[in-house]
């Protein structure tokens, strides 16, 4: 057994776009979030803390896009990742500079862009009509942890403006039927009540809602051994049986399992006979699931 040198689970963490080779078990909400995408054009993926709603978009959505799945327009993708902050409407201008749509060299290409941005709500539509976005491309604009803008826009009048400023340019964009933008958002589910603050947000919201479903069983099974699998481990069934009897159903534990994972993974590479598989032995090396966390967090 010759295992790979790169360990196959991200720990805490989202997956990125460049593991999508590593995320298992969310197949099924994958298609469901493009078949969305399909119908609406602005999409929010909701859900508790640590339930994957980044992983999903990144290591589930984008691949899939750039694999040509919405045959109707095509496999050709730009993709601008981004948080808002305390200043979404700059973040965004440096999003599209970041996914190439703008000369990442010239210096004045940020003031530009967020000059175009806050001349009218049209702004992302006419910023995406003067870059360098290539005819026949899509841009898929992606707003992680869009709770953020909600947290700053309590802190001034100003940071309320803007947060209302920000969300009229995403909503504008996607209602345009020429401008070839789709937008998916990321946002915890606690806060889906302050959507109603800023005008039209609450009604895309609802519209193109995806409330992330918990995993099932067979779900988590599969999350767990495949990512062993393709980094050329094993994995015994009584780990398994273990892994999932101790995360239940709890949403909340899905990063938890996946920095158990990486630890497993990291004391199995070092300590392991020939043939042997992950096993409990290593499991409770780490310290299982709980103190797997905390001796991490003893190390950093």
């Amino acid at each position: 057994m010759n295992p790979s040198s790169s360990n196959p689970f991200p720990g805490l963490r989202p997956f990125t776009s460049e593991e999508d080779y590593l995320f298992f078990g969310r197949e099924d909400q994958t298609n469901e979030l493009l078949q969305l995408l399909r119908e609406h054009r602005f999409i929010a993926v909701v859900g508790t803390s640590g339930s994957g709603k980044s992983s999903l978009v990144r290591a589930g959505l984008i691949p899939s896009l750039f694999g040509g799945t919405m045959v109707t327009v095509g496999s050709r993708w730009e993709v601008g990742v981004f948080r808002p902050g305390g200043d979404p409407v700059k973040n965004l201008a440096q999003a599209l500079i970041d996914c190439d749509l703008y000369d990442a060299e010239d210096t004045e290409s940020l003031p530009r862009v967020l000059a175009t941005l806050r001349r009218s709500r049209q702004g992302l539509s006419e910023a995406v009509r003067q870059s360098d976005l290539e005819p026949g491309h899509n841009l898929l604009i992606v707003v992680d942890q869009f709770e953020e803008l909600f947290r700053f826009q309590h802190e001034s009048d100003a940071q309320k403006e803007e947060a209302a400023a920000f969300v009229q340019l995403l909503l504008h964009a996607a209602s345009e039927a020429k401008a070839p933008v789709y937008i998916t958002i990321t946002m915890r589910s606690d806060y889906l009540g302050e959507c109603a603050q800023i005008p039209g947000l609450a009604e895309a919201v609802n519209h193109g809602e995806y409330l992330i479903p918990r995993l099932t069983r067979d779900q988590r099974r599969t999350a767990i051994e495949r990512p062993v699998a393709v980094g050329g481990g094993q994995i015994s069934q009584l780990l398994i049986n273990q892994l999932l009897n101790e995360v239940g159903d709890e949403v909340d534990q899905l990063p938890v399992l996946q920095h158990a994972l990486m630890r497993v993974w990291d004391c199995w590479s070092e300590d392991h006979q020939d043939e042997e598989p992950l096993d409990l032995r290593h499991y409770k090396q780490v310290g299982g699931l709980t103190h797997a966390l905390s001796q991490h967090a003893d190390e950093a």
